[in-house]
């Protein structure tokens, strides 16, 4: 597990509004992780496709391009990430990866 797990889980602690979220690892600053958070609880009504170039027209706005999104129910990947650029959550049914690629 990422030693910088439990600092993040604080957070969800501290927030309420995110309480139905599992985060599985991470690798990212506060601020990227709850932007992230934030952006699938305000776009549940959305599908996977829909949610994926959300989440990549938003981090690529706010960090910077090369961001990439995988969302769905169950499957496995791997992949490189810049270093402190890396999460996976669940949310409700949804597993969703998010990195920036080099």
């Amino acid at each position: 597990m990422n030693p910088n797990l439990s600092d993040h889980k604080s957070i969800l602690k501290q927030t309420p509004q995110v309480k139905t979220f599992i985060l599985e690892e991470t690798e990212m600053d506060d601020e990227m992780v709850m932007t992230a958070l934030e952006i699938v609880e305000k776009n549940k009504q959305m599908n996977n496709q829909e949610l994926c170039q959300k989440f990549k027209e938003e981090f690529d706005s706010k960090y910077n391009p090369n961001w990439v999104c995988i969302v769905g129910k169950s499957f496995g990947c791997r992949v490189v990430a810049q270093k402190r650029h890396y999460l996976c959550f669940q949310h409700d049914q949804k597993i969703v990866i998010i990195y920036k690629y080099h």
